[in-house]
């Protein structure tokens, strides 16, 4: 009933919501947030059919960016708070902030965003602008709670000047007409970076990451540091990005061929 009223709430002021399975964070079959809504008599129906349904919340489509902090790796939410401060990333916490049933944080901030999403901005940091789960939505038996009740949705102040720069989809290639090459004969690593930083779109994002992270392999680096600066390309170079779990699987499987040919 609590999760009804507050869909109902948010689809009263303007905010779309979309179903997701009970006890899960999966969006019920033929939903997600490309179709949310804030027609209320649509809500009403999802939990006349379930009514443990938990929330989703699309975030494109109220101008809204959510700052996740996970706690799975158990770093402390305080630590990561000050690795943000520490690279000059300030993080207001007079908005509407959200405990998440693992102990993490959702800080909710106003604020257009070119990129949907940010994953991996710093560890245990994701940057969200497309959808996120919310209040009171349960998984695994716990809740998404408010921290605070002086906050709520019409209380959320802008974003700090640092994530909507973050969240810009502004190519690294602009700096191009501002530095020239003089002399020297472009080497094969120059044209890999080079493409590279020309990055992929939607089309063929899989096939191109696995020829990149092919070649950090076989460079011979730390396998950590391969897969950092993996990360790094699929979040700056691929347009969307690939899910985390679609980049774990490609390293996974070069790094299980690299091992095969060399044993």
């Amino acid at each position: 009933m609590i999760a009804k009223n507050t869909a109902l709430e948010l689809a009263k002021h303007g905010f779309k919501v979309f179903p997701l399975v009970p006890n899960t964070k999966r969006p019920i079959k033929d939903q997600s947030y490309l179709t949310a809504t804030n027609d209320p008599q649509t809500v009403a129906k999802w939990f006349d059919h379930e009514p443990n349904i938990n929330l989703g919340l699309s975030l494109s489509d109220s101008n809204l960016i959510v700052l996740d902090i996970d706690n799975h790796a158990g770093t402390g939410i305080r630590d990561t708070m000050q690795k943000l401060a520490d690279r000059g990333c300030t993080l207001p916490t007079n908005t509407y902030i959200e405990q998440t049933p693992a102990g993490g944080l959702h800080f909710f901030y106003t604020g257009p965003a070119k990129k949907k999403r940010v994953t991996n901005f710093i560890p245990s940091v994701d940057l969200l602008a497309d959808f996120t789960v919310i209040a009171p939505s349960v998984v695994d038996g716990d809740a998404y709670r408010s921290i605070n009740e002086r906050y709520n949705y019409n209380t959320i102040i802008e974003a700090p000047k640092w994530l909507l720069e973050a969240l810009d989809n502004k190519p690294a290639q602009q700096y191009s007409n501002s530095f020239k090459r003089t002399g020297n004969v472009k080497k094969w690593t120059g044209r890999r970076l080079d493409e590279i930083v020309a990055g992929v779109d939607s089309g063929g994002r899989n096939m191109w990451l696995t020829r990149q992270i092919g070649w950090l392999v076989g460079t011979g680096a730390e396998l950590a540091t391969a897969y950092t600066i993996a990360q790094q390309i699929n979040r700056d170079y691929i347009r969307p990005p690939l899910k985390d779990s679609e980049v774990n699987t490609i390293f996974k499987s070069i790094v299980r061929k690299e091992t095969t040919k060399w044993n």
